[in-house]
């Protein structure tokens, strides 16, 4: 009989231990959800506080590119020319196609979206040419997977995301009240993607001034 009482007291002893101690991981998890809630509120109030100069840019560029590119403008990297070398490499590498010259297309219109960019709308030049390099990043390592399918690259594959991504980088910077009418287009008026075009004078002077 006492024997039975030992046993009965050992079971309730342990029943009374997993109730505590289920309790306890309760407590404990819950504290881990609002210690990691609390880490992700610092860590986004740092991430404003570090990019404070970016507000445009902040959350809205793929990866961690705005924390690389961001890095290179301030230990005063020419932005501009950074973009222009994401391009150039894949660029050489092409055989003569249809999707080379839509790809060399791209950064003619890149430097007429810089040139509208900082005539029309809001942002510095850094966050625009931040923006243009993300993109160019992107694009750059699609079409390096496509040349080593094959060098001669067709037009059509160079009709989709990420390189259409170009028309994307106009919507993160809202419009200055000088803006025209109509916004810039990247395809032609039989919406061909990218269209023909003929660059920018003013940003081939900036690229010039920077040596290339």
């Amino acid at each position: 009989m006492e024997i039975l009482v030992i046993i009965l007291l050992a079971v309730i002893a342990y029943m009374l231990w997993r109730i505590y101690r289920q309790r306890e991981n309760e407590k404990i998890e819950i504290a881990d959800k609002e210690a990691d809630k609390e880490f992700e509120i610092e860590r986004e109030q740092e991430r404003k506080e570090r990019f404070k100069d970016y507000p445009h840019l902040l959350g809205k560029l793929e990866g961690n590119w705005l924390d690389v590119f961001a890095l290179d403008a301030e230990n005063k990297l020419p932005l501009l020319k950074l973009a222009f070398m994401l391009m150039l490499p894949e660029s050489v590498k092409m055989d003569l196609s249809e999707g080379s010259m839509k790809y060399d297309n791209l950064w003619s219109l890149t430097e007429e979206l810089l040139e509208h960019l900082e005539k029309f709308h809001e942002g510095s030049v850094i966050e625009h040419e931040i923006a243009v390099c993300t993109y160019w990043q992107i694009c750059a390592t699609a079409v390096g997977e496509l040349i080593k399918e094959n060098p001669e690259i067709e037009g059509k594959k160079l009709e989709v995301e990420p390189y259409t991504n170009i028309k994307k980088i106009v919507d993160l910077f809202p419009k200055k009240s000088n803006h025209p009418a109509k916004e810039i287009s990247f395809v032609d008026e039989k919406g061909v993607f990218p269209r023909k075009s003929k660059g920018s004078v003013y940003i081939s002077g900036k690229m010039k001034a920077q040596g290339l």
